[in-house]
């Protein structure tokens, strides 16, 4: 890699640590399996590439334990990839106004130990928003773990009561006001006082849709997800998001799940479902050893 200006890139957690993924095959590749496993043959159709260009490359991200392979159930002689990684951050383009924002909001509240301190996820956001990082995947994955901590305890008898102790939990934190739009689709708006970049915004309101995704996980028992989002408002502080039930997971993490034991493999995000069944004591312990921020 020669000097320069890193642009276009993913950060990926392993089990072997961070790995930078710059290739835009690699990318691509990641992004086709995100949500599904898929075979050679599978990959060579969505991304029109050669079977044998690919090959190079998914042996390489093999290699960097970005990916793994599994003998398809029904076809041995096929090997199915599979993602045992976890995405973390993104780049994009840097924004100048960010620190301009933090100076300005700091000026305004920095005698008020409280609201500086209340102001921090904030000021990190925007900071690196100006550095020309994305960390909503992150935001994402820690807004879960939060909501992991929990155990179970917003879970109401209806969905709708289940909805209304998270949006009231979340509200008294301190980071954002939430509101339901409506619930069928279940959308979301996350509401802020202060004014910030588009880029920052979608971390801000990664923490959000993180925790209310595995808040409805532990009340429904299924997984959710994002299926449209958007940042709105001439301030930048208003990110709305719609989350539904997931389709068709049980089959691709059932084949995940299998095709991985098999090769004495799991995935980084594994110690997720194991803290979910922790005792309360022993969470820390449960987390602690396999993921170092």
């Amino acid at each position: 890699m020669g000097d320069g200006p890193l642009t276009d890139f993913e950060i990926y957690y392993t089990q072997k640590g961070l790995v930078q993924v710059s290739n835009e095959v690699h990318r691509r590749i990641l992004a086709e399996i995100r949500n599904s496993d898929k075979s050679l043959t599978d990959l060579s159709h969505s991304l029109k590439k050669a079977q044998s260009t690919l090959s190079v490359h998914l042996n390489k991200m093999v290699e960097e334990g970005l990916i793994s392979t599994y003998d398809d159930p029904q076809d041995s002689r096929r090997k199915v990839y599979t993602l045992i990684s976890v995405r973390f951050a993104y780049s994009r383009p840097p924004n100048e106004k960010s620190m301009d924002m933090i100076i300005n909001t700091l000026s305004d509240i920095v005698e008020d130990p409280a609201k500086t301190r209340d102001a921090m996820m904030r000021f990190m956001f925007l900071g690196l928003d100006g550095i020309g990082l994305s960390v909503e995947p992150m935001a994402s994955i820690l807004g879960g773990l939060h909501a992991t901590a929990l155990y179970g305890a917003l879970t109401g008898s209806t969905l709708e009561e289940t909805v209304a102790n998270a949006r009231e939990y979340y509200s008294k934190m301190g980071i954002g006001e939430v509101h339901i739009y409506s619930l069928n689709p279940l959308t979301i708006i996350l509401s802020d006082k202060m004014t910030m970049t588009e880029g920052s915004a979608k971390s801000f309101g990664g923490y959000a849709s993180g925790f209310m995704m595995k808040v409805l996980e532990d009340a429904t028992g299924n997984q959710y997800e994002i299926v449209s989002s958007e940042v709105y408002g001439s301030e930048f502080n208003n990110f709305k998001f719609v989350l539904q039930p997931v389709k068709n997971r049980f089959r691709t993490s059932a084949r995940r799940s299998e095709g991985l034991r098999s090769r004495g493999l799991r995935t980084p995000s594994a110690p997720v479902s194991r803290l979910r069944q922790a005792p309360i004591r022993s969470r820390r312990r449960a987390w602690g050893p396999r993921l170092r921020l």
